[in-house]
């Protein structure tokens, strides 16, 4: 029966790429040609690549980096804009974050930090071996890795040891799976996404948003701007997902089912036993992580003690920017020795290769394609039909609007790809409503993380589908009500929580 549904799975994927192969360009040429709004060419032929990209993203027809590559090649060769301004973007700073944060997690994985917090925070005693107790310690393990590595690499080293956990269970009755079991692997892959919802560097999303800001609108959101809303919403979204899983897929768990979970010692045993050497690399990783996040946030705490107009403070924000701070701190891991005599160092270039660049070009071709829609005057277009359907009348009503129409298309497509459209679109709709598109900007950037219905929708939510362990219609009921929480979280955490944004 698996084995007829994945073959039915796979053979459905195929005709959904070889649709969106053949319909991107057939979308491009029919958007071309009807030319809506009457724009100029460079307009006009941005539309039609913006149209063959949408259908390339959702579809995935092709691989995700290799369409915003495609997509900034047309632009150059049909004269959107010169090759230097297409390219530029690829070299914002946000990206070199990204790239000092992947460096980090790398060398975070490696040692086996991931692992030993994973295992630490599934706990122990009674309480720890309930159903309850085991959604919350793999939620908040899955939630707290989340907020230094991707929700992807999160919920493939979280799955197995969540399976562990349950392995009792999922043994004895192999047959059906119980629904506490399902609400055990489940969480997972929520606490994966709302995790990375909490640091600037959680998930590519939320630096998309910093980067459009600050292209778009000149507001810098800093690694303390964004902890300061995004940790408290990403909290609140936890204990809504493991409330909602346990009140879904908890109740059927009896004195039996409990009986039989394997203890959390067992487990983390199992998890640190494989790195019974706590290598000197490790030591050099933590100081790495901790050293990033003292110089992240020292501009801010020195804001708040002289000022944001101070020199101190202005010194250390031009000197300590977010990009040249992570550049930094994984640059020092490739000196740091572990092995003198061998010449062995916290981390090499063959092990930096393995860092997802895929991810990094996905970003800046969605930067590329969002800095020429507001410069050829398409973000302002869609904008105002925006803002002409009665949608940015108030800037609570276009938050919300914002946030339910990303969470919308971030169940059909990548989140990435939902924010690198989403984005410059509020922000023109807010800028022709004459409204503050800080809000909205940021709404769009954690809801773009609120894909929690569909396996299709995050990379968290395939992993945790693909054990077998949890059916659709589970995942389906769960995810429905944690996306209506989350239309209702986002804005309101946004409203109370960034009036002290810097503007």
């Amino acid at each position: 029966m698996k084995e007829a549904a994945a073959a039915h799975e796979d053979s459905l994927e195929r005709r959904m790429k070889t649709l969106g192969l053949f319909g991107g360009p057939a979308a491009a040429l029919f958007i071309y040609l009807i030319h809506p709004g009457g724009h100029a060419d460079e307009g006009r032929c941005l539309l039609a690549i913006l149209s063959l990209a949408i259908v390339y993203w959702v579809t995935e027809a092709i691989p995700l980096p290799a369409t915003a590559l495609l997509a900034s090649a047309l632009c150059v060769i049909l004269g959107v804009a010169p090759a230097k301004t297409v390219l530029a973007p690829y070299a914002d700073p946000v990206i070199f974050v990204f790239v000092g944060s992947f460096l980090l997690a790398e060398a975070f994985k490696k040692f086996g930090l991931d692992r030993r917090v994973a295992g630490a925070l599934l706990g122990r005693g009674r309480f720890a071996r309930s159903p309850l107790g085991r959604m919350i310690g793999v939620g908040s393990a899955s939630a707290i890795v989340s907020t230094c590595l991707s929700n992807t690499a999160t919920a493939a080293l979280m799955t197995p040891i969540a399976i562990g956990a349950v392995s009792g269970e999922v043994h004895e009755r192999g047959r059906r799976t119980p629904p506490w079991v399902s609400g055990v692997v489940l969480m997972v892959a929520y606490g994966a996404s709302v995790g990375g919802m909490a640091t600037l560097i959680g998930t590519p999303p939320n630096l998309l948003v910093a980067g459009f800001l600050e292209r778009l609108t000149g507001v810098h959101v800093g690694f303390v701007d964004w902890l300061l809303f995004g940790a408290p919403i990403a909290f609140v979204l936890l204990v809504a997902s493991t409330l909602w899983t346990h009140l879904v897929l908890g109740r059927g768990a009896g004195a039996t089912d409990v009986s039989r979970v394997a203890p959390a010692s067992d487990v983390q045993e199992d998890v640190v036993s494989t790195q019974r050497s706590f290598h000197v690399g490790a030591r050099f990783t933590t100081a790495a992580f901790g050293l990033a996040a003292c110089l992240w946030t020292l501009p801010s705490f020195a804001a708040g003690l002289w000022g944001s107009s101070s020199a101190v403070t202005r010194t250390l924000e031009r000197h300590l920017p977010e990009a040249g701070v992570a550049i930094l701190c994984a640059a020092l891991l490739f000196i740091a020795p572990i092995d003198w005599r061998a010449r062995r160092f916290a981390l090499t270039w063959e092990e930096g290769r393995q860092v997802n660049w895929g991810i990094i070009l996905l970003f800046g071709g969605g930067l590329s394609l969002g800095t020429l829609a507001e410069s050829t005057g398409i973000a302002k277009w869609v904008g105002e039909g925006l803002r002409g359907l009665g949608l940015a009348q108030s800037e609570a009503g276009l938050l919300v609007c914002a946030v339910a129409l990303t969470i919308l298309v971030s169940e059909f497509a990548s989140n990435t790809a939902a924010a690198a459209l989403l984005v410059p679109m509020v922000i023109a709709t807010a800028q022709a409503a004459g409204l503050d598109p800080v809000r909205p900007a940021l709404g769009v950037g954690l809801a773009a993380t609120c894909g929690f219905i569909f396996p299709v929708s995050t990379p968290p939510n395939a992993i945790v589908f693909g054990t077998g362990l949890v059916p659709l219609g589970r995942m389906i009921r769960a995810g429905i009500l944690l996306d209506l929480t989350a239309l209702v979280v986002v804005p309101a955490g946004l409203i109370i929580l960034t009036p002290l944004l810097p503007r």
